[in-house]
């Protein structure tokens, strides 16, 4: 079924997200939906269906109906979906081919080895220790069309299903995107990884270790900081081509570290960074605090004049009105011109 979207764009609210035809997530359960948010509804169980039997519900041809015609309801308060896609990249057709997935994300559990102060998965199911079957997923989920096979928990290196399926995984040569906070990464994963994973994200969620021990409760940020640098190490012995990549999931009590963490991210071993940031608190205390707001901005601006512009993923910060869309284009431009 194709959807005519030829019409002005005024005419019409744009509501556009490509994840619901290119992505699929499962929750520890095998529930099957299209976004790590587990958003916008339920699809099916892979323990019932095989994946490349679900991709075409009447439940995933409504929502795709719905973004073109500018009524997904997720879409607004979304701080993950390119709200700049261009009209004529937009898939038209409600209907997909299994072959033109991209990503699949798997989140095997509940089940972790710290406490973060923002985390939203020990609150909402603290009893939860169910995880998803390995060879279950291996039987129902054909993984050639995959661009991208993201792993996350809780802390999915504690859990035994998935480092069978990351076995799995590197059996087949087909390589993965780990979610971790680092805390694991031994020297034998540490070359596990090196060989066999396409990015190894780590959730350092600050800059400094006195923050990261207030916002990653359980953590050590020195041995998570040696484990990076033993990822880095067998990466170079084993010429591989693993992207090391920080993640700073912004809270209230990191807020004023993030333009050292764009200054620093390399000494601490990165390759690139990435932000996300608690939306239940950082939002609201940022308009409360107007003036720490804009010195906060002119830090960033500062940080990120003095970085590489290309190591740095600042779409939440513009969301956060962190850096401006103009303030980012002169940055590039800078950038540029320089020898």
């Amino acid at each position: 079924m194709t959807i005519d979207i030829t019409m002005d764009v005024q005419e019409m609210e744009i509501t556009y997200c490509p994840d619901l035809w290119e992505m699929f997530t499962l929750d520890n359960r095998g529930d099957i939906f299209h976004c790590c948010h587990i958003k916008p509804a339920f699809v099916g169980n892979i323990y019932e269906r095989a994946l490349n039997g679900l991709i075409n519900t009447p439940t995933s041809l409504r929502y795709r109906n719905q973004s073109l015609i500018g009524g997904l309801e997720c879409y607004e308060e979304c701080n993950w979906v390119d709200k700049d896609i261009p009209r004529n990249a937009w898939h038209r057709n409600t209907e997909i081919d299994y072959s033109s997935l991209k990503r699949l994300h798997l989140h095997f559990g509940e089940l972790c080895n710290i406490s973060c102060i923002m985390c939203k998965q020990r609150k909402r199911n603290p009893p939860d220790r169910v995880t998803l079957d390995c060879k279950r997923i291996i039987e129902n989920i054909d993984i050639s069309p995959f661009e991208d096979v993201i792993l996350s928990g809780g802390e999915p290196l504690a859990i035994t299903s998935c480092r069978d399926y990351m076995d799995y995984l590197s059996s087949v040569g087909k390589k993965y995107v780990l979610l971790t906070n680092g805390l694991l990464i031994d020297d034998a994963l540490a070359e596990h990884l090196s060989r066999h994973a396409k990015r190894v994200i780590i959730s350092i969620n600050a800059a400094t270790a006195q923050t990261h021990s207030k916002v990653n409760v359980g953590s050590n940020f020195d041995l998570v900081l040696d484990n990076i640098e033993s990822l880095r190490e067998y990466r170079s012995k084993c010429h591989s081509g693993v992207e090391i990549i920080g993640r700073m999931t912004i809270t209230v009590p990191a807020l004023a570290e993030v333009p050292l963490l764009i200054r620093n991210h390399r000494d601490l071993g990165f390759d690139s960074i990435n932000f996300g940031y608690d939306k239940t608190t950082v939002p609201d205390y940022l308009r409360a605090n107007p003036d720490f707001r804009s010195k906060l901005m002119k830090e960033v601006d500062s940080a990120l004049r003095d970085s590489c512009i290309g190591a740095i993923e600042s779409k939440r910060l513009e969301q956060l009105g962190l850096v401006g869309e103009t303030e980012l284009h002169d940055i590039k431009k800078s950038k540029e011109r320089s020898p």
